[in-house]
């Protein structure tokens, strides 16, 4: 039993290194995966959609650091595809195994978080979760275990200064930008340095510091130029357009139609719409109203075309938010299926396991019971053995007293005649029967206790021996000498040595095997 379940433990332990392997395979094969989702996030998103499907089915088999970073890939990629809630949820898994792993990198997550709340409308909870991600921040750079290579580690400066900027905290707006701008700087971000400028100057402007503005404007624009940034391009000339509204109308037309000739010639249809509305404004101020209608109806038409699009998106969002939640659904149905396998299963291991126990020590129990009765029948026999050999003492004892007495009688009866002959020989007789029948019936039921078995034996094996025969096995089983079976059965030791060369002949015996040494095996 012990063996078993020694063999049971070994079968389970390699079964564990078998599925620990499997999952170290698992684990590279869902990275890979992660690697492809990024890649693919911005120019080819529904291929970034097939593969984060793939990966999330792998999300129990894998470890928690891959997959926190599988979580929080599929939160930034439903978040560009503005399915906020998903992306919601998957940040809030992300961050749940984050704090069991390493609560010092919580700050990336926080940031994701404010994120999405902030493309929600709510910028009361952006705001929280992104000063969360500011603390966690600064207590990375003050450990020092801050990676300069993730950029997006100092993107919540930019987030805040924006939404400080709306709530007309200016001077704090620009602090953050300030400290954004020389990490983006430092690490050579070029796209979060054209960010940084991007934002200083439309701050500037608001607190009228107009060659600031300037300056960060040029230094951006030249950036987007030469990266080829053309959506950060249109969005500096629209700003700089929308500054310029009051202080020169004639240059403000000029960035907007700028930014209106960019957006067009790379569809960058959102910044097109609002330069041209703001185009149309400015003819209509300037009383160019052919102009203005002219971009007018290009601005309604477009205004028309992003309704039927947004609709479009939002049914189409829809569809897809109520896909991913089916598959969240299955996903969560073959988990908890999964769960309950395993719950099963360890029940069952659990149950066999006892029983098995519980059948070592039934087992056990028996032995040992088993080893006392042993015992105890060994006790039972030797008092029995003692109780034969005392009374086969006492026989041997008796008849010897008999046979002085039944001497002593028979002289008595030569000497004497008549009645008195008559009587001492009916006593001689009477002596003799009654002590033969009593020592047969006295050591016969004293054997049959002591070794019932071999009596069953003897009589199952050889049933024709007479009961005299199997008496002189009994005797031989015991090892008596002639003599003492004389003593017992109150025949010569010439008559018992014939009795016996016949039962040796009957049991079938060889002329070298002795009575004693066969029973003693038998």
């Amino acid at each position: 039993m012990i063996k078993t379940m020694f063999v049971t433990f070994f079968i389970m332990s390699l079964i564990g290194s078998l599925s620990a392997n499997e999952d170290q395979t698992t684990d590279a094969k869902v990275k890979g995966m992660i690697t492809i989702i990024t890649k693919n996030m911005q120019t080819n998103p529904d291929k970034a959609i097939y593969y984060l499907e793939e990966a999330l089915n792998y999300e129990k088999q894998t470890s928690q650091s891959t997959l926190c970073d599988l979580y929080r890939t599929a939160g930034v990629l439903y978040l560009k595809k503005q399915s906020c809630h998903l992306a919601l949820d998957y940040f809030y898994k992300s961050l749940e195994i984050q704090n069991i792993i390493d609560k010092s990198k919580n700050h990336y997550i926080y940031n994701n978080i404010g994120g999405a709340y902030l493309a929600l409308g709510d910028t009361v909870k952006a705001t929280e979760f992104w000063l969360l991600s500011l603390q966690g921040l600064k207590q990375a750079i003050k450990r020092g275990n801050l990676n300069e290579k993730h950029f997006e580690s100092y993107i919540v400066y930019n987030n805040l200064a924006v939404l400080e900027r709306q709530k007309g905290n200016y001077f704090k707006a620009l602090e953050m930008l300030n400290e954004y701008k020389g990490f983006c700087l430092k690490v050579k971000d070029t796209l979060g340095i054209i960010r940084a400028y991007q934002n200083l100057s439309n701050v500037y402007f608001q607190i009228k510091e107009y060659d600031s503005a300037r300056l960060f404007f040029r230094k951006g624009s030249h950036l987007a130029e030469i990266i080829n940034s053309t959506s950060d391009l249109a969005s500096f000339y629209y700003n700089m357009g929308h500054q310029f509204i009051e202080l020169n109308r004639d240059s403000s037309l000029y960035y907007f139609l700028k930014s209106y000739k960019i957006s067009c010639q790379y569809e960058l249809n959102q910044v097109k719409l609002v330069s041209a509305e703001a185009i149309s404004d400015l003819y209509e101020m300037n009383h160019e109203y052919r102009k203005s209608n002219e971009y007018l109806h290009i601005a309604k038409k477009m205004s028309e075309e992003n309704i039927n699009i947004e609709s479009k998106k939002k049914i189409s969002l829809m569809e897809f938010e109520h896909e991913q939640k089916m598959k969240q659904q299955e996903l969560l149905l073959d988990t908890q299926q999964r769960k309950n396998i395993l719950v099963f299963s360890t029940i069952f291991f659990i149950l066999v396991s006892i029983l098995a126990f519980l059948l070592y020590q039934l087992q056990k129990n028996i032995a040992k019971r088993r080893r006392l009765e042993n015992e105890l029948l060994i006790q039972r026999l030797e008092e029995k053995n003692k109780e034969l050999t005392t009374n086969m003492i006492q026989n041997i004892q008796t008849s010897e007293i008999l046979e002085f007495t039944h001497k002593g009688l028979q002289e008595l009866r030569e000497k004497t005649e008549g009645t008195t002959n008559r009587d001492l020989s009916q006593i001689i007789k009477t002596l003799k029967n009654g002590n033969r029948s009593f020592n047969k019936k006295e050591f016969e039921k004293l054997f049959i206790e002591t070794d019932k078995g071999f009596y069953k034996k003897l009589l199952s094996d050889y049933p024709t021996l007479t009961n005299n025969e199997i008496r002189h096995c009994v005797f031989a089983k015991m090892n008596l000498s002639s003599k003492e079976i004389s003593a017992i059965t109150q025949q010569s030791q010439n008559s018992i040595l014939v009795a016996r060369s016949r039962l040796r002949k009957k049991l079938g015996l060889k002329e070298d095997q002795g009575l004693t040494s066969f029973f003693n095996n038998f």
